[in-house]
């Protein structure tokens, strides 16, 4: 046989082998395509993300209008891709093993930058005059000193470390730390408002500013800190602008306690634990009682994984979740729910029953959310009303103070409908706590504060 047969016969063979590759190859495809029409249109959508603690799209309603509009067909399509099946194991995986690929490493930190998705660049450090931090440890005015003792802060600077920044967060050491803009202008209008509730409400009336720091004062690391800027110069910068209103200074009050869990890894809160101890300032300041922490019960919920991890999908904090836990207050007290026009009293728990929540949506123990006015009655009957105005951060805050105050009214600043004056005066307040993080009180929640005086 010539080699030129041979040669054909090679050449035949090579041909029907890529044929029936090809074919192989479509095959295969159509059964991928089959198989995954099937998945997407037979097994059971989900509605809610537990993660990113949110509802998913629903169904659009069918109309002309919004048939030629074209919102009906993006509704569809919507909808389709965010009620995928099994989506919490999808986006666990694709968090794990797809969402590194899209980063690039930068020399020998390793640190992977991800596409900011809202289009925003790093917050630009404001100018700022430094001031010497408090060096000794807060002694009450009333409190008799035999003798003298100087506390050294402890120190806030944190080594450098590998990390990832995603949606103005960065991820590092399994802990999620938002960036902080801020605003100096922003934070000096904050406080002007609060002194307009002073000069309204009177000498009568005790005002306090409480600003939270969030955790990117205490834990973000050295080789990062020009990507934020400061929270302790714009609290220092709202307390100076605070005229008869008393500021609470949670800053100095956490540093001391950096070490233990006062903020969680994985959501935007801190943890009861951090607003224990700014609560046990606020109740220095304001000359009321205040349980010790050993009296209450502690309750830990396993696999927490907060809101962090909805906001940049890092797989560092989906694959280390944290325990969430709260604190029961020992003494006696009612709570009432009303509507945010301070009617339709329903009595219910100050904390909820976390047995039926989503493991992610534990934050809700306190309270249950926001949207409500809260009214909490005690036997600590020492004739003190507080009413607190706060955003979610404050939420934290209340069960700390059911041994300090006879009764406390909770109202969100977001979600209130009343004349916030008129109701201070109504229910006979002697106290009120504006308490709020860093991002309400030099961004745009403070001018809802305003709003209230006027409605």
């Amino acid at each position: 046989m010539s080699d030129k047969k041979i040669s054909k016969k090679k050449l035949h063979r090579r041909a029907v082998i890529n044929k029936n590759l090809d074919v192989l190859n479509v095959m295969v495809i159509m059964i991928i395509l089959i198989v995954g029409f099937i998945y997407l249109l037979a097994f059971k959508r989900e509605t809610v993300s537990n993660e990113e603690n949110r509802n998913l799209a629903k169904f659009p309603e069918f109309s002309i209008e919004s048939y030629f509009s074209g919102e009906y067909t993006e509704g569809i399509a919507r909808y389709y891709d965010d009620t995928v099946p099994n989506r919490s194991q999808l986006k666990k995986f694709i968090a794990t093993y797809i969402m590194p690929l899209k980063g690039l490493e930068y020399g020998e930190d390793n640190l992977i930058i991800y596409q900011n998705t809202n289009g925003n660049k790093p917050p630009e450090k404001p100018e700022t005059t430094e001031a010497p931090l408090q060096t000794t440890a807060p002694v009450s005015d009333t409190q008799t000193v035999t003798t003298t003792t100087v506390t050294t802060l402890p120190d806030n600077h944190n080594p450098e470390m590998n990390g990832e920044i995603a949606n103005n967060i960065v991820v590092v050491n399994n802990r999620g730390l938002m960036l902080y803009g801020g605003s100096f202008e922003n934070g000096l209008e904050y406080a002007s408002i609060l002194n307009e509730y002073k000069e309204q409400l009177g000498k009568d009336v005790n005002i306090y500013s409480m600003v939270c720091p969030t955790a990117v004062s205490y834990y973000m690391p050295e080789n990062y800190l020009d990507l934020t800027a400061s929270e302790e110069d714009n609290i220092k910068n709202i307390n100076s602008g605070l005229k008869d209103v008393t500021p609470v200074d949670v800053f100095t009050a956490l540093l001391y306690h950096k070490n233990e869990d006062i903020y969680t890894r994985t959501d935007h809160h801190w943890s009861q634990l951090g607003a224990y101890y700014a609560s046990q300032e606020f109740a220095r300041l304001a000359d009321v009682p205040f349980t010790d922490l050993s009296e209450y019960e502690k309750v830990s919920l396993p696999n927490y994984v907060g809101t962090l991890y909805g906001y940049t999908q890092s797989s560092a904090l989906i694959n280390n979740p944290e325990n969430f836990v709260y604190y029961i207050p020992p003494n006696s007290y009612t709570t009432t729910y009303y509507s945010t026009d301070f009617t339709d009293p329903v009595e219910g728990d100050l904390l909820l029953d976390p047995s039926p929540m989503a493991e992610s949506s534990y934050y809700l123990v306190f309270m249950g959310g926001d949207e409500k006015i809260t009214h909490i009655n005690t036997d600590c009957k020492n004739g003190r009303n507080l009413v607190m105005f706060k955003d979610s951060y404050g939420n934290a805050v209340v069960p700390n103070l059911t041994g300090s105050f006879e009764n406390i009214y909770v109202c969100d600043m977001r979600y209130f409908d009343l004349n916030s004056i008129e109701f201070i005066k109504d229910v006979g307040a002697t106290d009120v706590l504006f308490a709020m993080n860093t991002f309400s009180a030099t961004g745009g929640n403070y001018t809802n504060l305003e709003n209230l005086m006027n409605q």
